[in-house]
Order: structure tokens, then sequence, then C-alpha cells
């Protein structure tokens, strides 16, 4: 009896070193997949860093605050506040979807402390009205027969104001919804003011942090984990630069090129990481003798992988606390340069109105201004509202970074 005839194959079965080659080839393509991937958002953050920088310098040198993208003239900036805003996204976006989990741990934390929830809302209010400024309402008019107009539930003597805009009681002006917190020397609506001087305290502080945090993140993260002579170099580099006061470094820029929001930001941004590199270093030098991180390079994890996957995130506490801090100390100092008229006078800032509003006369004088004459005493909603919003921003930016920090820590 002859064997069976053997079927002739239809390609549907593999023989054992074809499945091998296969599995190996289809592991070379998931490896370059994940190469290519990995290597994406850095390079990704690296071009819009470059391009924040280049239209603060641009702006500088040019002596010009607009640029033109498209033949359209774009506002410098603007562009270097939505250019920080979109690396912030490209930065933080896969971390944050990769942690899912820990979010969520971290918003179920937040709605246990409502204080602190509170706290999270009204800086996201912040931030959306702040930003949306530009685009959602017109910059503030200047009426001044509608000067120091009292808020909607104040009145004042008809003896400030020039016009009431509201009606006449026993010869106090009312206030009217017209302009709910009333207005200013100038007529112009103090929740404009408000608005369009958060919107200016948001560009500097933002765009001037995330310079400044990616600095100090970097040369922070390469001296603590590589150590030895870099360390040692890097360290150095940091002592000189705190040496040299950012403050004084403008201002001597300013006889050399005008005075400007960008060049604020320029030199804030790029002298002002010391402090968050030193944090992040001695962080990173801790973890780096940690048993996990051994085992991750004992596993051939390259370090940059174990950098971005391993240390940063266990290390966010630190760096949350340190740039929160940054931000707040950087939206004190616009305000601070603006009230001694170290900044552009003639742009809408908190800085700007507050020191209008209780008399700064050379600043006025500078820019070829009124001086201000009355006694704020009397109104002092111009004083009220943008130190209210100032303060405010200031007060829940550093209650949230703390709050963070702590939920964030691994020691929690």
């Amino acid at each position: 009896m002859s064997p069976p005839e053997s079927s002739p194959s239809d390609g549907s079965d593999l023989t054992s070193s074809e499945i091998t080659q296969t599995l190996e080839e289809v592991s070379v393509d998931s490896a370059h997949s994940r190469n290519w991937l990995f290597w994406l958002q850095p390079l990704t953050a690296a071009i819009l860093f470059v391009l924040l920088l280049a239209g603060g310098l641009h702006s500088s040198v040019a002596d010009t605050g607009s640029v033109s993208v498209a033949d359209r003239e774009v506002d410098v900036l603007n562009w270097m506040y939505w250019l920080s805003l979109l690396f912030i996204a490209v930065v933080l976006g896969p971390a944050v979807w990769a942690g899912r989990e820990r979010v969520r741990t971290v918003g179920t934390q937040l709605r246990s402390r409502p204080f602190v929830l509170l706290a999270g809302i009204y800086a996201v209010a912040l931030l959306f009205a702040g930003t949306a400024a530009s685009l959602l309402r017109s910059e503030p008019t200047v009426e001044p027969i509608y000067s120091l107009q009292p808020p909607v539930w104040s009145e004042i003597s008809h003896a400030y104001v020039p016009r009431c805009a509201g009606s006449f009681s026993d010869e106090y002006c009312q206030g009217t919804l017209s302009n709910p917190l009333g207005t200013n020397s100038g007529g112009e609506d103090m929740v404009a003011v408000a608005l369009y001087g958060l919107n200016t305290t948001l560009q500097v502080a933002v765009t001037a942090s995330v310079i400044a945090a990616t600095l100090g993140i970097i040369v922070g993260t390469a001296a603590g984990y590589y150590g030895n002579r870099i360390d040692e170099l890097l360290m150095r580099y940091v002592d000189m630069q705190r040496a040299l006061p950012a403050f004084f470094v403008y201002i001597l820029l300013m006889l050399v090129f005008n005075r400007s929001y960008e060049l604020l930001i320029l030199v804030f941004g790029l002298l002002s990481w010391g402090g968050i590199a030193r944090l992040v270093r001695s962080e990173v030098a801790q973890l780096r003798v940690e048993p996990f991180i051994r085992a991750a390079e004992l596993s051939g994890a390259r370090p940059g992988y174990i950098i971005v996957r391993h240390i940063l995130p266990t290390a966010a506490h630190t760096i949350i606390t340190a740039v929160a801090l940054l931000f707040a100390k950087f939206a004190v100092y616009e305000a601070a340069l603006a009230f001694l008229a170290l900044t552009d006078p003639s742009v809408t800032s908190l800085g700007n109105e507050i020191a209008r509003a209780i008399g700064r006369e050379t600043a006025d004088l500078l820019v070829g201004g009124p001086t201000v004459t009355f006694d704020w005493w009397q109104v002092p909603w111009v004083v009220y509202v943008p130190t209210f919003v100032l303060a405010s921003l200031v007060f829940v930016v550093s209650v949230l970074g703390d709050a963070l920090a702590e939920m964030l820590s691994p020691r929690s």
C-alpha cells in the first residue's frame, strides 16, 4: 500500500525558522518605530524652543513688536506666549496621557481637599480669561470724560467725575452695569484693564518660566545623572550666573536696546534658572543610586530613556514646586518693573495700572501723558482691582504648586 500523497503547501504553514525570522523582523520594525517616536517629542520641543528664543531676540534687536509671518503682522509677545503654551502641551501631553492612572489619583485627592480644588479652578479661570482677553475683547478705550466712574455697588461725589455714566443721588454718582468695576483716570473700563493686564502678566510669566525651567531642568538633570566633571563644570557655571543678577543685566541692556517685554523675558528667562537647576540636580543625584534606576541600567536601557521615563516623573514633585515659585516670581517681577517704568508704559499691564493709580509722575512724563492728580484713597477701586488680580494669581499658583508637589511625592 503506497503512502498518502502530501498536499501541496498553500503558504499558510511556516517552518520554525521562518517564524523566528518573522518575529525578529517585527521586533526590529517595532524597535525602529519606538525609537522614532521617542525622539519625535524632544525634537518638536527643541524646534518650538528655538523659535521662541528667536522671536524674542529678533524683537529686541530690531526694536519692533511685530514680525511678518505669511504676509501677516504678528505681535511678537503673543507669538512667544502661544509658542510657550504649545511647548508645554508637547512636553507634558504624552506624560499626562501615559500617567492617566496617576492623574486620576491626583483628581481624587483634589476632591477631598476643597480649598486646593477651589484654588485650581480659580487658577484655570484666570489662565483662560487672561489668554482669551486679546481674542474675545477689544482693548480698553480711553474716554476721559467718563473717568473715575464708581463700581456698580458704589458711589462717588460728583466733584471727582467730569460726567456721570449712571444717575445722581444726593450729588453722588452711582455705578452702572456698563462698568461693573468702575473706570480709571483715563475712563478705561476696569474689567478690560484687569483682563488685558492679566494677559500681559501671563505672557511674561509663562514665557519666561518656560525658558528658565527648560534650561534649569536640562542642566540639573545632566549634572545630577552624569556627575563627575560634567557636574562640576555645570555647577560652576551656575554659580557664576547667579552672581550676575538678571535685574542689572536688564538695566544695562536697556541702554543698548529699547525697553520691551520681549527683552525682559529673554534676560530673566536666560539668567534665572540657576536655582531650579540646583534643586533638580540634587533630586536626580539621589535618584541616580536608587535600586530601580540601577535595575533599568543593568537591563540595557539608554540614559535618555531612563531620564525621561523614570527619573523626571519621580522628581516631578520637586520640579512642580520650583516652577510654581518661578512663575510667581516672574509675575511679581513684571509688575515691579512696570511700576518702576522699566517696561513699555504704553502696554496695559497690572504694574502700569497700579503705578498710574497711585500717582506715578515719572513714567507718565516719559510717554508724554498727563500726571495723576487725584487722591486714590477716594477712588480705591483703581488700585484694588489690578492689585487683587495680581495677588490672587500669585497666591493660587503657589498653593496649587505646593499641593500638587505633595500629592505627587513618592513619599505620599
